[in-house]
């Protein structure tokens, strides 16, 4: 399977497949104005995105990334990962890449660790009070944000 990733219009991705990784639209929308997207396309079908958004002058974060369920588990993922590296690695603004991700979020967390993320902090109960219904991952309920960091330049 060819794999290409390219720079999209947020507006071009599909509003399901960004709810598969933040289920709450009106949190999507706050982000998808100011954010870079990235989608991972197999042949011409949008298999993945993510979503990179300016966090502060020197650090940008990652707030999105998901992959339409027929791709899961192929790789995708990790490759829309090391194209926002690659971009924040050419940014010289950018001396940071952060992700916060749920507690429950264990195959997420291991994905990001992976390719360099450390953690940093949990923000308890992030999840309950930010979201209006409960959220469940690996029958775990999603309670803690932990966030992640990958220094990217010198700070």
């Amino acid at each position: 399977m060819t794999v290409t990733v390219r720079f999209v219009r947020a507006a071009t991705v599909p509003r399901q497949l960004l709810l598969t990784a933040d289920p709450d639209w009106n949190h999507v929308q706050t982000y998808l104005a100011t954010a870079d997207c990235y989608g991972a396309f197999v042949g011409s079908v949008l298999a993945g995105v993510i979503v990179v958004a300016p966090q502060t002058n020197t650090s940008r974060e990652v707030v999105n990334l998901a992959v339409q369920p027929a791709f899961q588990h192929q790789g995708i993922a990790k490759l829309l990962l090391a194209a926002a590296i690659d971009a924040a690695h050419q940014d010289a603004q950018c001396a940071a890449l952060e992700v916060g991700t749920g507690n429950s979020s264990l195959r997420q967390l291991a994905l990001y660790q992976r390719a360099g993320f450390e953690m940093q902090t949990v923000w308890p109960n992030y999840f309950v009070e930010h979201y209006p219904q409960p959220l469940f991952e690996n029958q775990i309920q999603c309670k803690h944000m932990v966030r992640l960091r990958l220094i990217t330049a010198t700070e």
